[in-house]
């Protein structure tokens, strides 16, 4: 019998890179996909090569494109036969580049309607349609095989879909609101597939990944030191608020950990039309845990009100 096969979205770097090498760790086939970044995925399969044995194969595809899912998942079915796990963790971040080619920043009241109409459609096409995209062609597939194992006697193979998606779903900022949106409604669209794909041994879940030390979050915060005015990644920013204490764990994630959630997640039979968190505690839904610091604020506050 062959062995189950992984394809992860967008896993040329990042918390990608970690979840395809996390399955090929573990005894699976894997697809390396690339929006863009051929040189990365290679380097990507290589190292997998070089570990674990086994032939990766890299695909690269435009997400954005309506045409493009259907090819990469007709590339894989055509190459393996199967298709047993599905990670689709593309995406962008909502900011779009100013003339500098900064991302540009702009309070939800404060928004060009012209730049929040190129923001949506940065987030949307990819985060959520080129998502949609995605888990629609990889069901497709996945419902073929578990009907044509009926046909042949036997109860289906347990499969399983996972979007990777973002406590930015309900962790708000108004700088970013598509981003935010476009994560949001991915949860509307597991709950979807999750009730279509349970009867046939499909389950269907979000990861919902805090942030994490990734390229994603060596980007520019637009915040600086107040002492010496060195600018702070969005990675170092989060750092910070950790070790103040804006989560109970008093660090950012690290993308080995997600990819562990990932391979886990999917490999439960029994669980489907789950939004689970992987974010050290951030959207822990208690002010309990740092009262100090609220109490010390507070406090703060209250001496400045009264001089």
């Amino acid at each position: 019998m062959s062995k189950p096969v992984c394809v992860v979205s967008g896993s040329s770097s990042g918390i990608g890179a970690a979840v395809v090498r996390e399955f090929a760790a573990r005894g699976y086939e894997v697809v390396v996909h690339y929006n863009s970044g051929a040189e990365r995925a290679a380097r990507v399969a290589a190292d997998l090569v070089r570990d674990f044995g086994g032939a990766p194969l890299v695909v690269g595809a435009d997400l954005t494109e309506p045409e493009a899912a259907a090819r990469l998942i007709d590339a894989v079915w055509a190459h393996f036969g199967r298709l047993d796990v599905l990670v689709s963790n593309s995406g962008v971040s909502s900011y779009v580049p100013d003339a500098q080619g900064r991302p540009a920043r702009f309070r939800l009241h404060e928004t060009p309607v012209d730049h929040l109409e190129r923001e949506f459609a940065r987030a949307l096409d990819l985060n959520l349609k080129g998502s949609y995209r995605l888990a629609q062609q990889g069901l497709k597939r996945m419902l073929e095989h578990a009907t044509a194992e009926r046909q042949a006697g036997t109860e289906p193979a347990h499969r399983s879909i996972l979007f990777i998606t973002s406590i930015s779903d309900i962790a708000p900022d108004s700088t970013r609101v598509p981003y935010g949106v476009s994560k949001a409604a991915l949860s509307h669209l597991v709950l979807a597939a999750a009730l279509e794909a349970g009867p046939h041994n499909i389950t269907v879940n979000a990861l919902r990944p805090g942030v994490v030390d990734t390229p994603l979050t060596a980007r520019p915060s637009g915040l600086h030191d107040p002492d010496d005015g060195h600018e702070y990644t969005v990675a170092e920013v989060y750092a910070l608020m950790a070790e103040g204490g804006s989560q109970p764990i008093r660090r950012i994630g690290r993308p080995a950990e997600i990819a562990f959630a990932a391979y886990c997640f999917t490999q439960i039979p029994y669980m489907t039309g789950q939004l689970i968190a992987v974010d050290g505690g951030f959207t822990l839904a208690s002010a309990f845990a740092n009262r100090d610091l609220f109490l010390q604020e507070g406090q703060r506050r209250r001496r400045t009100r009264q001089r």
